[in-house]
């Protein structure tokens, strides 16, 4: 989380098209698994827009800059080829137990 945009009531997260892919607008990009009742609304090169996603009021102390959101992204093949490899982590969601190295090309 890198800000909060009360006029808005959204967050602004570090995470743009450049990170997860800009498939699936119209299903939110994918989805916080964490957290159902949000919704990435807008992503831009670099950075995300997320809001609640039936509108209500958004309760950022639940949010504080600096925490993290995972996000599951809508196309995981386009997301990963943006990448030179994926960190495979502990159910714990925080310790990185294997990385894999993204092939590319066939």
């Amino acid at each position: 989380m890198v800000g909060h945009y009360p006029k808005s009531n959204t967050l602004l997260i570090d995470c743009g098209w450049t990170g997860a892919s800009a498939q699936g607008k119209e299903s939110g990009y994918g989805c916080l698994p964490d957290h159902p009742h949000l919704r990435i609304g807008k992503l831009k090169q670099e950075c995300g827009e997320v809001s609640t996603a039936d509108g209500s009021p958004m309760n950022y102390s639940a949010h504080p800059i600096g925490s993290l959101l995972a996000i599951a992204p809508f196309h995981s093949c386009a997301s990963t080829h943006q990448h030179s490899q994926v960190h495979v982590l502990h159910e714990d969601g925080l310790t990185v137990i294997a990385s894999w190295r993204i092939c590319k090309g066939w």
